[in-house]
Order: C-alpha cells, then structure tokens, then sequence
C-alpha cells in the first residue's frame, strides 16, 4: 500500500495522509480512531487557515510514514538555534540570567516557540520568570511577559482547536454529513450511553 503525506505540522507531528482516494488526519497517539477521514478540501484548508506545509512524501506503511512524522517532531522541537534547554529548568535559567538574556528568552517566546507552536516551552519559561525573584531586578520585563504568557495561552487553544476542527470533519458517516446530521447523532449517542439502552427513558 502507499500512502502520501499531503500536508504537514512537523512540530506536532501531525500530517493529512492519502490512502487511495481517502485522506486521513494523522496525529499522536496514532490510533486508527484517532485519525479521522477527511474531506478532499482538508488539505487546502489545513495549509491555508491552520499553519500545516505542503508535502509531496511517499511511504511503503502507516509505520514508515508514523516514523517520519515523529522524526520530524523532533527534528522541528529543536530547530530554535539558542534555545532554551529541556535539560536546566526554567527557574536555573531565570535566576543566572542578565537582563540582556532575558529579553532574548522573551524574544524567542514571541517570534519562536509561540509560532511553532512550541507552547510547553513557551509557558515553562514564563511561569519561572513570572514566579522569580529576577521579576523583582527587572519590574519592565513582567508586563511582557504575563501579555506572552496569555497569548501562549491563546495559541495553545487556537492550534488543539485547528487539529479538532479537522478531526470533526470526520467522513466515516457521510450520509449524515451531506444531511448536517452528524452533531445531531453524536449528542444521541451520547444519550444512549447515559441511558444505558437504546431508549429514551420514560418521562
């Protein structure tokens, strides 16, 4: 079977994957149910609205194109030059750093980890620095980053909302997606399930 990756999130290793003539979201933690059929115009949509790059790989099986999807996760995660390490907590680097290195660190918040969507990061960092004593040498500095700290926030939102968009243009059911139905029938089954049966209980 060969399959095509289409669109690609390298730094969450997620990516829009023709099999034939289907088209499947492909996402950690990688499960079948986890990877929903998607409209033909996801693709587009993912590139346009929702930060995903074009992609022209092929692969042999799902492993091979899960593989490079996890490589490209890590090779995305660390592809921010001076950045700051998984390896010294956030409150090590805080606490030895001059003004001048965190105006970097605040620089690199805005202009790369925000933008690559790199949030755990983001907030480690802004979190140790909003609950330091180096808030106290530097007061002009808190201001920025508390603003950073919302719009990581924010981001963080928009990118889990962008990924569930797409998931929940889900074509398995497509009936009920050309009727607009499919809300409608995941809140019944959801009933269903706090019913315990398939009927409504009596009022």
């Amino acid at each position: 079977m060969s399959l095509k990756l289409e669109a690609l999130s390298a730094v969450d290793g997620t990516g829009i994957a023709r099999a034939g003539q289907i088209l499947r979201l492909v996402r950690p933690p990688y499960t079948l149910r986890g990877s929903p059929v998607l409209p033909e115009d996801s693709v587009q949509d993912a590139i346009l609205r929702h930060g995903f790059s074009a992609s022209q790989e092929q692969f042999a099986s799902w492993e091979e194109l899960i593989d490079f999807l996890n490589r490209q996760a890590v090779v995305a995660r660390r592809a921010l030059g001076k950045e700051i390490p998984d390896s010294i907590s956030g409150e090590d680097i805080v606490e030895v750093a001059s003004e001048e290195d965190l105006r970097f660190f605040l620089a690199c918040v805005e202009t790369d980890l925000i933008p690559k969507r790199m949030f755990d990061h983001a907030e480690n960092f802004l979190v140790a620095f909003l609950a330091s004593s180096a808030l106290n040498r530097y007061p002009a500095l808190g201001s920025r980053a508390a603003k950073l700290l919302r719009q990581t926030k924010q981001a963080r939102r928009a990118a889990e909302a962008a990924v569930s968009e797409l998931a929940s243009r889900d074509l398995r059911f497509p009936s009920l997606e050309r009727h607009r139905e499919v809300e409608r029938s995941a809140k019944l089954a959801e009933n269903i399930r706090g019913w315990g049966c398939v009927f409504a209980p009596a009022s």
